[in-house]
């Protein structure tokens, strides 16, 4: 366990910083390295504020705290102000961006949080080297970040599609979202950041850009917030976006279908052939140079068997829908039991329609789709895949979605595998410090409850469920198998914390990338004064 520490002269610290590290605007003086020009403005929320339990709290009702005080940040001064105030004080600072929190990250008892909720400008602006690009404040959500530039410029980004989650945990990182497998990862179009860090105890402003000085600290800086993570370098100011961000296409097509775990269950071959057909289907389709299915995002969501249906949801961005037609037909073709309307929610997302397929205008298919559901609690897990699934992989998904916990609710308990690849696939594993460059899928294992009582049995469910699968490589989606790791923004402490010997998730999240990481740490944040359960640890000299 680390001490506190001060301003003055570090100690240490304890405890888990935020997930999605964000603050306010910033000058053009102070993106440049000067003093920020203007005047702090912000305001604490201090115990016993009408505010303060709320703001203690983020989405994940697991995750609660009882700080000294939360600031709610007012720009860039106030950003670098609050954080020297936290210093010289003792206070461990933790940062709150859009509070989805999948693990306690954000938790702070005693410390102060760093609210950046206000902060969400979203508009054109300049590097700095006074070139154009799209400026995303770290206290954005992602639906901030789509309309205002949908609205405004006719452009997007490819990030997710859970539109309250913050935009400034979420692209540091990597990003990924429906339009993904056609423009590549949100990072993919970054070419700078805005940072406050602490270095020999004091806040600053740096501006890392993509073309810094090959091998300097401020281009590992920009690097680093490419997937590295939220929690780890400072705290955010602001991303800036390339001139050339994608155009999102005029109307999609959504697909819905789902097949009834009833019939599953009858006909035993068919959640086999079913979850096999998706995996071939991925792996034929899904390579840097595909070309026709750039175009598709499709979720299988195989909801445990409570639910009532295994749900297939599709994004199709072309006006002919006949290769969507196609891919629904691969997917349960050789099945028994044939597709119906969806019914019934899975996972947060339900698609109200009486027909398999819609078109409908790209902005208003992003606002159909947004899986956010409601504030409950909630344990994740993730891995990359890059081959189909093995069926011995497929028998224990059935064998964990068909088996009932006494006295647990696992109707909302689901494994959502995500089409993944193509545009994405063509960078290099070291391009960006998201190193999983040849996925074909990523899954992200799921179960939300609300009865604190059943705390116990969800995550002893989901974490058995998870190590079954990946049984033959040690209970993890080992690197540079038939999977490749896990991804860093949905974080799983039951992968190693920081203080552990020889915790899995640097390898799990960063791969080689990690050692870089390790270094550009020790120089922006050498004393931790950023940190939490799973921080890249500093190198040592």
């Amino acid at each position: 366990m680390r001490s506190e520490f001060s301003r003055r002269g570090f100690l240490g610290g304890a405890g888990a910083a935020a997930a999605g590290i964000t603050a306010g605007s910033m000058s053009a003086a102070s993106a440049a390295g000067g003093a920020p020009r203007e005047l702090p403005k912000g305001r604490s929320i201090l115990p016993g504020d009408p505010r303060y339990q709320t703001l203690g709290q983020g989405f994940n009702q697991r995750w609660s705290s009882s700080p000294s005080y939360i600031r709610l940040v007012g720009n860039e001064a106030d950003a670098v102000a609050e954080l020297n105030r936290a210093l010289d004080r003792g206070l461990r600072p933790t940062v709150r961006g859009g509070g989805h929190c999948y693990e306690g990250f954000v938790d702070n008892d005693r410390g102060v949080i760093l609210d950046l909720s206000t902060m969400r400008g979203v508009a054109a602006s300049t590097d700095k080297f006074g070139r154009p690009t799209y400026c995303v404040e770290g206290g954005a959500t992602n639906w901030d970040v789509y309309t205002t530039l949908f609205r405004e410029h006719a452009v997007t980004l490819p990030a997710g599609s859970c539109y309250s989650v913050g935009a400034g945990g979420h692209i540091c990182g990597g990003g990924f979202g429906l339009l993904s497998r056609r423009h590549g990862l949100t990072v993919d179009h970054l070419v700078q950041v805005d940072v406050v860090t602490v270095r020999g105890g004091t806040a600053a402003v740096t501006a890392a850009h993509r073309e810094d000085a090959k091998g300097s600290p401020e281009q590992d800086l920009f690097w680093a917030h490419t997937g590295g993570g939220g929690g780890n370098f400072g705290v955010v100011l602001r991303y800036h976006f390339a001139p050339d961000a994608p155009q999102p296409p005029p109307r999609v097509w959504l697909s819905s279908v789902a097949w009834p775990w009833e019939e599953l269950l009858e006909r035993s071959a068919d959640f086999e052939t079913l979850v096999r057909n998706f995996g071939t289907f991925m792996a034929e389709h899904s390579g840097p140079q595909e070309s026709l299915y750039q175009g598709l995002f499709a979720i299988l969501k195989l909801t445990h068997h409570s639910n009532g249906n295994v749900v297939l949801v599709s994004q199709w961005d072309g006006d002919d829908p006949a290769p969507l037609d196609s891919f629904v037909a691969a997917v349960e073709q050789g099945m028994a039991t044939r597709s119906v309307v969806q019914t019934r929610a899975a996972g947060g997302l339900f698609l109200p329609y009486p027909e398999k397929r819609r078109q409908l205008p790209w902005f208003q298919a992003t606002m159909t789709l947004n899986p956010s559901g409601d504030n409950r609690r909630g344990k994740y897990k993730s891995a990359y895949h890059r081959e189909p699934f093995s069926p011995a992989q497929i028998a224990t998904f059935r064998d964990w979605l068909t088996r009932d916990v006494e006295g647990a609710d696992l109707s909302k308990t689901l494994v959502q595998i995500d089409s993944y690849g193509c545009r994405i696939n063509t960078r290099r594993p070291e391009e960006t410090a998201v190193p999983q460059r040849d996925s074909i899928m990523k899954l992200q294992y799921q179960t939300y409850w609300t009865d604190p009582a059943e705390d116990s049995d969800h995550l002893t469910y989901l974490r058995d469920f998870y190590r079954d699968v990946y049984r033959e490589t040690g209970g993890v989606p080992e690197i540079d198998t038939a999977t490749d790791g896990a991804y860093v923004n949905y974080p799983d402490v039951d992968l190693g914390t920081a203080n552990q010997r020889d915790p899995a998730y640097p390898r799990l999240y960063y791969k080689d990338n990690y050692a870089r990481l390790q270094r550009t740490k020790a120089y922006w944040d050498g004393e931790e004064v950023f940190h939490h359960a799973q921080s890249v640890r500093p190198a040592k000299a």
